[in-house]
C-alpha cells in the first residue's frame, strides 16, 4: 500500500510538472509579438501620432491609437483599412474630436495577407499609410517538439493513473517512464526556443558618420557651389538617391495655408520612389526654413505613391528651402534631399536669434542656453536647461519623435550666412540622447554633441515638446576657423 501511494504521488508531481511546463510555451507562442509601429502625420491643420498594432499573420483585428498633438481644429478624422489605392469611404471609423493629448483607440481590420494601407482623411486630405500583412509561417520544430511531448506525457500518466494500471505496477511504470520522456522532450525543445520574435521594424539609421558630424542624428552635408543652379535642381542623383521636387498649391500667398506637395523620383532611373521605410517615427522628416530665419518641423502625409502632401503658412515671401530626411527599405540607407519653392511677395529679412548662450522665453519658461565657443572640425555640446516660475527646473518635458528633444542647424553660405536656399549651406539633424525619467518624462536639460563641418555662422533651432506642443528655441552660433583643415 505504501509502495502504491509512493508511485501514485509521484505520478501527480509528474503531471503537475508537465502542467507547469505546458502553460508558459502556449503563452509564449500565442503572444508572439506582431510588430507596433508608432507614425507622426500632418494631416492639414492637424498633427496625429498613430500607434498602430499591425494584425496577426494571415490578417485579423488591426487597434490603431489616435493621439492629436498640437493644435486640435474641430471636426473628426475617419480612418480605413483598403488595399493600396482603395477607397476609404468603403467602411470608414470615425474618430471624434479630440482635446490635445486625449488619445482615442478604434480597431480595423485586415482580411487578408500582402500590402494594405490604413487611410486617414480630414475630409480635404487623404493619407496613406502602407503596411504589410504577413502569410502564416510554417510552425517551428520546436513548438511541433514541445505539442507532442506533451501530449505523450498526459496520455502516459492518465494511463498509468488509471485504477487498473495501479494494480500492475509495471505497467504503470513503464508508462510513468513514457510520461517522463514525454515531459524531458517538451522541458528541452521549451528550454532551447527563441524566447521573443523581433517585431518588424524600419532599417536602422547608419548614425556613425553622417556627412556634417552629429552624434545621434543627421547631417545633410554641404552641396558643392555650381553658380546658375538653384536649389531645387539640385539634389543628389547618386545610385539610390531620392531626387524631392516641391510645389505648392495654386496662389500660394502670404498669410495663408498652403498645401506643399513632394515628389519623390529615383535619381538614377527616374522611376518613382515608394518604398520608404518609417524612422523615427514618420516616413519623411521634412523642415521647411523660410528667408526670415523661420523653421517648421514637419512631417507630410503619403497621398499616392511617391508623392506626399503637408500644409505650410508661409509668414513672408521669397525663396524656402526644403531638407527631406528619409530612409529607403533595403539598401538604400539614411538620405537628406534638398529643394525649394518660391512664395510671391517681398521677403522679409532674416532676424538671427541671439548669438551665443543665455537666457531665451519660451512659453512661459526661460530657456538657458549653454554653447561654449566652437571649432569647425570639433565636437561641440549645445544644451538648453529649462526652468519657470523663477527657478523650478522643468521635468515635464514630454518624448516626440521618440527623443527628448531635436536640434536642427543650417551652416553658412556662399554670403557666410545660414541661406536656406544655398546649396553650400550644410543642414544638420542631432538627437537628444539622455533616458527618460521614472515618469517617462524628460528635462530640465536637453544636449546635443555635433561636429561643426567649417567656419562661419550657423542657425540652430532646438525643439522639445511639452503640453502637446512643439516648442523651438532658436540659437545662433558663431564657429571659428579649426588649426586644421576639416577632412
Amino acid at each position: 500500500m505504501i509502495a502504491q501511494r509512493g508511485r501514485t504521488c509521484a505520478l501527480l508531481v509528474l503531471l503537475a510538472a508537465l502542467l507547469a511546463v505546458l502553460a508558459p510555451v502556449a503563452s509564449a507562442h500565442e503572444s508572439t509579438p506582431v510588430g507596433v509601429q508608432r507614425v507622426e502625420l500632418s494631416l492639414g491643420a492637424r498633427t496625429l501620432a498613430l500607434t498602430i498594432t499591425a494584425p496577426p499573420e494571415g490578417g485579423g483585428r488591426m487597434p490603431v491609437v489616435v493621439l492629436p498633438r498640437g493644435d486640435a481644429p474641430p471636426g473628426d478624422v475617419t480612418l480605413a483599412a483598403v488595399r493600396p489605392g482603395g477607397d476609404p469611404a468603403a467602411a470608414p471609423v470615425v474618430v471624434p474630436a479630440a482635446p490635445v493629448g486625449q488619445p482615442h483607440e478604434v480597431v480595423l481590420s485586415a482580411d487578408g495577407i500582402g500590402a494594405w494601407e490604413i487611410t486617414v482623411a480630414d475630409g480635404s486630405t487623404v493619407a496613406r499609410v502602407p503596411i504589410t500583412v504577413a502569410a502564416p509561417g510554417p510552425t517551428p520544430g520546436w513548438v511541433w517538439a514541445v505539442r507532442i511531448g506533451a501530449a505523450l506525457g498526459v496520455i502516459a500518466l492518465i494511463a498509468a493513473l488509471a485504477p487498473s494500471v495501479r494494480q500492475r505496477p509495471r505497467l504503470a511504470l513503464a508508462l510513468g517512464a513514457v510520461a517522463l520522456v514525454g515531459v524531458t522532450v517538451a522541458v528541452t525543445a521549451a528550454s532551447t526556443a527563441p524566447t521573443t520574435s523581433p517585431a518588424p521594424s524600419a532599417t536602422p539609421v547608419d548614425e556613425a558618420a553622417p556627412p556634417a558630424g552629429g552624434h545621434a542624428g543627421h547631417g545633410g552635408g554641404a552641396m558643392p557651389d555650381m553658380p546658375g543652379m538653384a536649389a531645387a535642381d539640385m539634389p543628389a542623383t547618386g545610385p539610390g538617391a531620392v531626387v524631392v521636387t516641391a510645389r505648392t498649391g495654386p496662389g500660394a500667398q502670404v498669410g495663408a495655408p498652403t498645401d506643399l506637395v513632394l515628389d519623390l523620383t529615383d535619381g538614377s532611373t527616374g522611376a518613382v520612389v515608394d518604398d520608404l521605410t518609417i524612422h523615427d517615427d514618420a516616413p519623411i522628416h521634412l523642415a521647411v526654413m523660410g528667408p526670415d530665419g523661420s523653421l517648421a518641423h514637419v512631417h507630410p502625409v503619403r497621398v499616392a505613391p511617391g508623392r506626399y502632401v503637408v500644409r505650410v503658412q508661409p509668414a513672408t515671401g521669397g525663396r524656402y528651402g526644403v531638407f527631406a530626411e528619409m530612409e529607403r527599405a533595403g539598401d538604400g540607407g539614411h538620405q537628406v534631399a534638398r529643394t525649394a519653392f518660391d512664395v510671391a511677395g517681398p521677403a522679409a529679412p532674416a532676424t538671427p536669434a541671439a548669438p551665443g548662450g543665455g537666457i531665451r522665453q519660451v512659453a512661459g519658461m526661460d530657456a538657458e542656453v549653454t554653447a561654449p565657443a566652437a571649432v569647425a572640425g570639433r565636437p561641440t555640446r549645445v544644451s538648453v536647461a529649462f526652468t519657470r516660475d523663477g527657478g523650478v527646473p522643468v521635468t515635464d518635458l514630454q518624448g516626440w519623435l521618440g527623443m527628448g528633444g531635436h536640434l536642427m542647424l543650417l551652416g553658412p553660405g556662399n554670403a557666410g550666412t545660414p541661406t536656406p536656399s544655398d546649396p553650400s549651406s550644410a543642414f544638420g539633424h542631432v538627437h537628444d540622447m539622455s533616458a527618460a525619467g521614472p515618469a517617462g518624462t524628460y528635462g530640465p536639460q536637453v544636449g546635443f554633441d555635433y561636429t561643426f563641418p567649417r567656419a562661419g555662422r550657423y542657425a540652430l533651432w532646438v525643439q522639445v515638446q511639452r503640453d502637446w506642443q512643439v516648442l523651438t528655441v532658436p540659437v545662433t552660433v558663431d564657429v571659428a576657423a579649426g588649426s586644421a583643415p576639416t577632412p
